[in-house]
């Protein structure tokens, strides 16, 4: 089974733009996955020609730290100013292990009804 991922880059790609436009922070470089880095120039556009999904986008503040955040909302937000770094972070993990969960209750789901259908058929 073939699965698109034009989707899923387009929409890593709009959320990188639209921080590269916002942010409040220096850019620096975007990480693709597996296919290595793509640093800003002043002014530049993102390359037309994706070479591959963007993972991370790299932004420095004034005294020269940096911080790497996802092309997603809460990256959007990050790179306005909307929240602190530690916050992007506190977030992040919040909304992973809500994913953890999530997958948990449906695994146990799936294998409770699988288990109800076995015992109707014995």
């Amino acid at each position: 089974m073939c699965v698109s991922h034009h989707n899923i880059e387009q929409q890593a790609y709009h959320f990188a733009e639209q921080i590269r436009q916002y942010t409040k922070y220096r850019p620096l470089y975007i990480e693709f996955i597996g296919e290595g880095s793509f640093a800003f120039e002043q002014g530049e556009p993102l390359p037309a020609n994706n070479p591959g999904v963007i993972s991370k986008i790299v932004l420095a503040d004034k005294e020269g730290n940096q911080y790497r955040i996802e092309p997603d909302e809460l990256g959007l937000q990050f790179a306005r100013g909307e929240i602190d770094y530690k916050e992007y972070l506190y977030q992040q993990k919040k909304e992973n292990k809500q994913l953890i969960g999530l997958t948990l209750v449906l695994v146990a789901g799936f294998g409770i009804t699988g288990w109800g259908f076995i015992a109707l058929l014995l």
